[in-house]
């Protein structure tokens, strides 16, 4: 079992998003499905440069230049401390069941460290858990006194890095080839102020934040890397959400006074958890996007889609996108006509051109 700050992590916190240790169940979920996807059945670390090369004499007399040195076991703490999204953790693995205490913590039984001489091999569907800790939160793999060993699937993932890299290129430069879904896109992945640069400004920062996520996932398996962008370069409603959220926030509409809070104005918006303060923007368009708080969403639109951001709109879905959530109806409308009505709606005193 994995303990977070003394506290069990088990499929309750995968489920209940308003659980504390919510996010480290998803980032667990989505490290083993990674460890799984690349390593396939084991995760095999080395101590690198073990066991040592030294010249030597073997049982018959002969001289050998480059004889096995027996490694001395290295001492493999079964406890970290990390920092992650609400400031310090600490995880801790442990092989047997953990006690509770009287203050309702739980503390890590049996074995606190391993050792290893050499090597270690994990089965990961036998021991994810500890697999997951080795890879994600020990201090000896990032210090690099312990190595993954697996040169072919090395190899393997440096050719799919070269493809995907290759795949996002003409994704930047020929599928969004047209520069208003280029901007909708960028919007939504953090590009800021993309009216005022060059389409190829906005591809070369596009491109740096994409490549960003792809080596993020090494320690957040929730990263959002090139796969997932060439998912939504198609521009669907949730990229055109995050995109208004990303105009709004630049304009100052939608406003983080610092507080934990999103605000419109004085009034809340959305109250962000401590656990999701990296990714906060994102929290707030998931927040949005949930049909629970279709009210919620409409009621920004009406607080901050004024002439200015529909003068803005060159892309005529968009259009029916905002006609589509804000509940007008639209059906069998021509284009011209369905921006006529969101403009209507929401700032009635246009005539729309």
């Amino acid at each position: 079992m994995i303990l977070v700050n003394s506290m069990p992590l088990d499929g309750t916190a995968l489920k209940d998003d308003k659980n504390p240790l919510h996010s480290q169940a998803v980032q667990y979920r989505d490290g083993i499905k990674y460890l799984k996807d690349t390593f396939g059945e084991s995760l095999k670390l080395i101590r690198p440069g073990h066991p040592r090369k030294v010249a030597g004499i073997d049982p018959r007399g002969k001289e050998v230049p480059n004889m096995s040195e027996p490694s001395p076991p290295m001492l493999v703490p079964l406890t970290a401390k990390v920092n992650g999204d609400a400031g310090m953790e600490v995880w801790s693995y442990c092989k047997t069941a953990p006690k509770l205490m009287p203050n309702n913590l739980w503390e890590a039984t049996g074995k606190r460290s391993i050792f290893v001489s050499e090597n270690i091999t994990i089965e990961l569907d036998k021991d994810p858990e500890l697999a997951f800790f080795l890879y994600y939160k020990s201090p000896l793999l990032k210090s690099d006194q312990l190595k993954v060993d697996d040169p072919a699937g090395e190899a393997k993932r440096e050719g799919d890095k070269a493809r995907r890299e290759l795949e996002l290129t003409t994704g930047l430069y020929g599928v969004l080839s047209d520069e208003d879904q280029l901007k909708i896109v960028a919007q939504a992945w953090g590009v800021a102020s993309v009216e005022k640069k060059h389409a190829d400004s906005i591809r070369t920062e596009l491109k740096r934040i994409v490549l960003a996520g792809d080596s993020a996932k090494r320690t957040n398996p929730s990263a959002k890397g090139v796969k997932e962008f060439i998912e939504e370069m198609k521009v669907t409603d949730s990229v055109r959400l995050r995109s208004l959220i990303m105009t709004m926030v630049e304009n100052k509409k939608i406003t983080w006074p610092g507080d934990g809070r999103y605000k419109v104005g004085e009034r809340e918006l959305c109250r962000v958890p401590g656990t999701e303060l990296e990714r906060k923007q994102e929290f707030l368009t998931n927040h949005l996007a949930n049909p629970a708080n279709r009210e919620k969403l409409t009621e920004l639109l009406k607080d901050v889609v004024d002439k200015k951001y529909l003068d803005s709109i060159k892309d005529e879905k968009t259009f029916s996108w905002l006609a589509r959530i804000s509940g007008l109806t639209y059906n069998f409308k021509k284009a011209d006509q369905i921006k006529e009505l969101v403009y209507s709606t929401y700032v009635p005193e246009t005539v729309v051109e």
